[in-house]
């Protein structure tokens, strides 16, 4: 199963759009894209506050807005950068607020597009086309489909004809659910660089929650019920789709399994669409044309003995000349997976442990907002803990799993219309902080909660930087449970790929199915050497089972030598000890200072303890 065309990036154009402007994003693509190439667009969040503001309230409320558009603004740096540069950046909708976190290169080329009856004044000089085509806008995706097709550029009409999308004979097809975001054209103009067809779909009308207790109920309770009404809320929306005229499908979706429904009747492939698919799309086209740090980590606390994968996974990685770090037994502890995750340079990592949902605590609290108002919140929490060898200080997890708020259900219908200001939630976690004598329940199970068994404790991911910023890596997470909130944690800072699992999967198929997919892994695409290793769960209780966050093209290189990889990582690892302690002397938040200095000093003995040779020779000396 070979897919040997990969489109290049387009580099005249490269477009920031508001993730709300999905009509404007639309219209632009019409113009901007070329056959055979990767138009990049990326969507801005919300932000409510300038970069510059001062009032501490406005900052307080609006941290999490603030947080998300200062990252966002890197990674469009960094994206720039990694591209080369380009003709034109586009910035599409944007306002003020959005506008003040960009910093843009000085010597790039800028559009502003503020509306949609701009960009034929701004654009059409740029680009040659054969005239219009006049769409409705309820038909703007189907519409910017075929004039890409045509090589037309869109122009809205209430009068226009209607369109709809044709189900075409090619070789994958690209599933989008029609959601009020900019993500479903970043999706459609993915499938037209690839030349593949399109289908949109109303997305299911359920949360992943509901989604999980279904297959809990399926798979633990035996009752087929369930598998049934969880056909009966997604079936209906694809069932029009006849799946084996094509090699493969690539979903856009947060949360639906389609593959479990379709018994994977063909290899199936999913992207996030409100987790970052601008950057996931971006960052697999560029990683497939460049050479990668062949480095690797396999993680395991060894509980399943000679019923486990980990030495034969290590042993395949290490036949491909891949540099393997070993977190496995008594070093597979809380602390060393959280900083190996964080800040190791690494393009593969392994799991092979216990996982899933974990036990916890419910609690019901009262809080009083800065408005006098008191409210009563209901909420499950988890924690968990990373004890470090030699310090007396151990580090302290904990996750609040939002249930109720003033006895709405949290995320419902209702909760929404009540329309709560922002502060209220500034101010029930501020609060919640200092409630004093806290009456806890025990819970055996909180529902959605995700966790990797360590030697030591539970792990519960919690980063917003993954391998060090070295490399986008690919996760094969072989535990419990871990398809949805576990992977959410990794797609959502850069990730490339994960593997994971519906439910409890059976040893015996976990390490049969990993074994095969390293047997095939470097021969063909990710996708092939899944499709080949979920053989194994056939006919089993563990069928169907696994779910691919990725692209059908991405794939892995053998590397050159062991040897020569070392020397790469420990490059890497001294590129991040100077990196943060240059950052050092730039803050002087004292807590943020104590966290730097823990990176510094956690890079200088990974290179004391491993790397001495290589640092040797990567440091000139005298």
């Amino acid at each position: 199963m070979a897919y040997p065309f990969i489109p290049n990036l387009n580099t005249k154009f490269f477009c920031i759009v508001d993730r709300k402007k999905k009509d404007l994003a639309a219209i632009i693509s019409s113009y901007i894209n070329e056959v055979d190439k990767y138009s990049s667009f990326f969507e801005f969040p919300t932000v409510y506050v300038a970069s510059s503001e001062i009032d501490k309230d406005k900052l307080e409320v609006n941290v999490i807005t603030r947080t998300r558009a200062k990252e966002f603004a890197v990674r469009i740096n960094n994206a720039l950068s990694a591209l080369g540069g380009c003709e034109y950046v586009i910035l599409a909708g944007l306002d003020e607020n959005q506008k003040s976190y960009l910093h843009l290169p000085d010597d790039i080329n800028i559009i502003e597009i503020e509306d949609i009856g701009q960009v034929d004044f701004l654009l059409d000089h740029f680009v040659q086309k054969d005239g219009y085509l006049d769409v409705k806008k309820d038909d703007i995706l189907p519409g910017l489909y075929y004039s890409l097709l045509n090589n037309q550029k869109i122009r809205l009409n209430d009068y226009a004809n209607s369109i709809k999308f044709e189900l075409e004979q090619k070789e994958g097809i690209i599933i989008i659910e029609n959601i009020s975001a900019a993500s479903t054209v970043i999706a459609l103009n993915y499938a037209y660089a690839f030349n593949l067809a399109v289908a949109l779909i109303e997305k299911p009308n359920t949360k992943s929650d509901e989604i999980s207790a279904l297959i809990d109920d399926w798979k633990n309770g035996g009752s087929k019920n369930s598998f049934h009404d969880l056909c009966h809320l997604v079936y209906s929306k694809i069932e029009n789709i006849n799946f084996p005229d094509y090699k493969f499908a690539t979903f856009f979706t947060s949360s639906v399994p389609y593959s479990l429904i379709l018994e994977n009747v063909i290899p199936f492939t999913y992207v996030n669409n409100i987790l970052s698919p601008d950057f996931f799309i971006f960052n697999a086209l560029l990683i497939e044309n460049r050479r990668p740090l062949f480095s690797s980590i396999v993680f395991s606390p060894i509980e399943f003995g000679v019923d486990e994968e980990t030495n034969y996974v290590i042993n395949k990685l290490v036949a491909n000349n891949y540099f393997v770090k070993e977190l496995t037994g008594n070093e597979a502890s809380v602390y060393n997976l959280e900083n190996h995750v964080k800040e190791y340079p690494y393009e593969l990592l392994h799991i092979c442990s216990h996982g899933g949902e974990t036990g916890g605590y419910s609690l019901k609290e009262e809080f009083t907002d800065r408005d006098g108002t008191v409210h009563v919140v209901e909420y499950d929490e988890v924690v968990s803990f990373a004890p470090k060898k030699g310090s007396e200080l151990v580090n302290v997890t904990t996750t609040n799993f939002w249930r109720k708020f003033d006895g709405l259900v949290w995320g419902s219908k209702e909760f929404k219309n009540a329309k709560y200001p922002h502060h209220v939630f500034t101010d029930m976690v501020n609060e919640l902080k200092n409630v004093k004598g806290k009456s806890r329940r025990r819970k055996d199970v909180v529902c959605g909660s995700s966790a990797i068994k360590c030697i030591d404790f539970i792990y519960q991911p919690a980063f917003n930087i993954i391998a060090g910023l070295h490399s986008h890596p690919f996760i094969f997470n072989n535990t419990c449970y871990s398809w949805s909130n576990i992977s959410e944690s990794f797609l959502s800072v850069g990730a490339r790929g994960y593997i994971g699992t519906l439910w409890a999967v059976e040893n015996e198929v976990a390490k049969n199915t990993a074994e095969a997919f390293y047997d095939n892994l470097f021969d063909n695409t990710i996708l092939s050497a899944l499709e080949k290793a979920i053989a194994h769960t056939r006919g089993t209780s563990s069928e169907n089972i696994y779910m691919y966050w990725g692209l059908h093209f991405q794939s892995f290189k053998r590397g050159a030598s062991v040897a020569e990889n070392r020397m790469k990582v420990a490059s890497r690892l001294l590129t991040s000890f100077y990196r943060w302690r240059d950052h050092l002397t730039k803050v002087e938040d004292p807590n943020t200072q104590e966290s730097i200095n823990e990176l510094i000093n956690w890079n200088f003995k990974q290179l004391f303890d491993h790397f001495r040779e290589e640092v040797a020779k990567l440091i000139p000396t005298r």
